[in-house]
C-alpha cells in the first residue's frame, strides 16, 4: 500500500457491503504513505475507524511517492499538475463511487487535494468536472493555507525530509496564496463543509502551522487547536480523541444534510452511488450562515472574497499593466493585511458585516468615479487624486458600530478588491 487507492475495510470485514452516500478520501503529506501516516501502530489505524462507525460511508486512503511532492515544490520532477490530475484519475477510476466526497488531509497533502480541485473545476474532462462537484466537505489538519508564514512553513517542513539543505523553496508564497483564493472561490460557490485544524505543540521548537497559516479563509470556518504537534495531528490515539471526535461530528452533518437532500432521515437510495459514466445531479450542500448576520450581507461578503470569473489576472499583473509597477510591492503588503484581517474575524458577526459594508462602499465609488476617470485616459496623478477625494477619505470617515474605518484599512480593501477582479485599474 504505497501508491494508487485502497479502500479500508472495519476490522473482520473484506469487502463493501452496502452502496454508499458519502466517500471519505484520506489524503498524507510529504514524508508520510497510506498507513503510517494514521497511526501510531496498527490498531489506531482511524480510517478503520470510521468506516466501523459509519456504514453508510466506503473509507479510502490515497498513497503516493512522497519524493513527487516534494519535487512539486522544489521545482524537480513531478508538477502540482501532475500530482492533482494522479489523484484525480484514482478517484473517477473506482468501479463505484458516491455522489458526495469528504477530504481528509494532513499537511502538504492538502495543496494536492486545492490542487486537484481547481484541477476539476478547469478541467473539459467531464468525469473529473463531476468529481470536483461531489466534494461537500474537506478536513484540513495541519495543511498551511496562507499567511506571511506561509511559504516558511512549507519550506520548514521540505527541509525535514530533504538531505540538501540548500534546496530553494520555488512553489513560493504568491503561488500558494493563489492556490488557496482559487480553492476559497470554489469552497464558498459550493458551499463546502470546512473544518481546519492546527499543532498547539511545537516540533523541532517551532509551530510549523499555526492558527493564521492553517485559517484558509473560507466562510464561516474556525481554525480548530489540537493539542499535538505538527506530525502527530493526524494520529489520534483512541476514539475519544477530540479530533477524532470533531471529524466525526462533520461526517455526521454531512450525513444529515444528505438524508434531507435525499427526503429522509434513512439510509439515502441506492441510485445515490455514481458508476463511470454517469453524470452528477445535485451538489448536497446548503449555503453556510452566520447568526446575526443578513442573508443581503452574507451574499455580498461571499461575492466579495470570491474571485470574479472575468477577469483572472493576478494583483501584480493589473498594477503592471495599467503602469502601475513601482506600487506593486506595497499593493501586495496590504492587500494581505486586509486579508489577514478579514480571515481572522470571519466568524465574528459584526466583523462581517463592517468589512463587507466596507468593500461594498468603496467598489460601488470606485466604480462610479475612479473607473470614469480611467476610461477617459486620465494620467495617473489625476487617478490618484479621485481616489484620495471620492474614496479613500469618504471611506475612512465611515464608522461601523460606532469604530472608525482607516485610511489603511480603506488601502487594503481596495488591494483586496482589486486582486479579486472587483475594481479595475486599467480598461482590459
Amino acid at each position: 500500500m504505497t501508491e494508487g487507492i485502497s479502500e479500508i475495510f472495519p476490522d473482520g470485514m473484506s469487502g463493501a457491503t452496502g452502496s454508499s452516500v458519502l466517500d471519505i478520501v484520506f489524503v498524507h503529506g510529504l514524508g508520510g504513505d497510506q498507513l503510517s501516516t494514521w497511526q501510531t501502530e496498527p490498531k489506531t489505524f482511524w480510517p478503520r475507524w470510521l468506516a466501523a462507525k459509519f456504514p453508510k460511508c466506503r473509507v479510502f486512503c490515497f498513497g503516493f511517492d512522497s519524493t513527487k511532492l516534494a519535487g512539486a515544490l522544489t521545482g524537480e520532477g513531478a508538477s502540482f499538475q501532475d500530482l492533482a490530475t494522479t489523484l484525480a484519475d484514482a478517484l473517477v477510476s473506482r468501479e463505484e463511487f458516491a455522489r458526495r466526497t469528504l477530504f481528509i488531509s494532513h499537511s502538504l497533502g492538502g495543496l494536492i487535494v486545492k490542487q486537484m480541485l481547481r484541477r476539476c473545476a478547469e478541467s473539459a474532462n467531464s468525469e473529473y468536472r463531476d468529481l470536483g462537484r461531489s466534494i461537500v466537505g474537506l478536513a484540513f489538519l495541519g495543511t498551511p493555507h496562507q499567511g506571511s508564514s506561509l511559504a516558511s512553513a512549507v519550506d520548514t517542513i521540505l527541509r525535514r525530509f530533504l538531505s540538501k539543505q540548500s534546496k530553494q523553496l520555488v512553489y513560493g508564497e504568491d503561488a500558494l496564496i493563489d492556490l488557496n483564493e482559487s480553492f476559497r472561490s470554489r469552497a464558498n460557490i459550493q458551499s463546502m463543509e470546512v473544518r481546519s485544524y492546527y499543532e498547539t505543540e511545537k516540533f523541532g521548537g517551532v509551530f510549523i502551522v499555526d492558527k493564521v497559516t492553517a485559517n484558509p479563509g473560507v466562510l464561516g470556518s474556525e481554525p480548530i487547536a489540537v493539542q499535538a504537534n505538527h506530525f502527530e495531528i493526524c494520529k489520534p490515539e483512541s476514539q475519544e480523541a477530540p479530533v477524532f471526535k470533531s471529524i466525526c461530528a462533520l461526517v455526521r452533518k454531512l450525513l444529515n444534510t444528505i438524508s434531507s437532500a435525499s427526503g429522509d432521515g434513512e439510509q439515502a437510495p441506492t441510485h445515490s452511488v455514481k458508476k463511470a459514466g454517469e453524470a452528477f445531479t445535485d451538489a448536497g450542500a446548503p449555503s453556510d450562515t452566520i447568526e446575526g448576520v443578513s442573508p443581503d450581507i452574507l451574499h455580498d461578503f461571499e461575492y466579495f472574497t470570491t474571485v470574479a470569473e472575468d477577469d483572472r489576472r493576478d494583483l501584480a499583473q493589473k498594477l503592471t499593466d495599467a503602469g502601475r509597477e513601482y506600487a506593486i510591492r506595497d499593493a501586495k503588503r496590504k492587500k494581505e493585511r486586509f486579508n489577514m484581517a478579514l480571515r481572522r474575524n470571519i466568524a465574528q458577526s459584526s466583523a462581517v458585516t463592517r468589512y463587507t459594508r466596507l468593500m461594498s462602499e468603496v467598489e460601488s465609488r470606485f466604480n462610479r468615479h475612479v473607473a470614469r476617470t480611467i476610461a477617459a485616459g486620465g494620467c495617473i496623478e489625476a487617478i490618484d487624486l479621485v481616489i484620495q477625494n471620492e474614496v479613500i477619505s469618504p471611506c475612512a470617515a465611515l464608522e461601523s458600530d460606532g469604530e472608525a474605518m482607516t485610511a489603511g484599512l480603506v488601502d487594503g480593501a481596495l488591494y483586496y478588491l482589486a486582486g479579486n477582479c472587483h475594481v479595475a485599474w486599467d480598461n482590459v
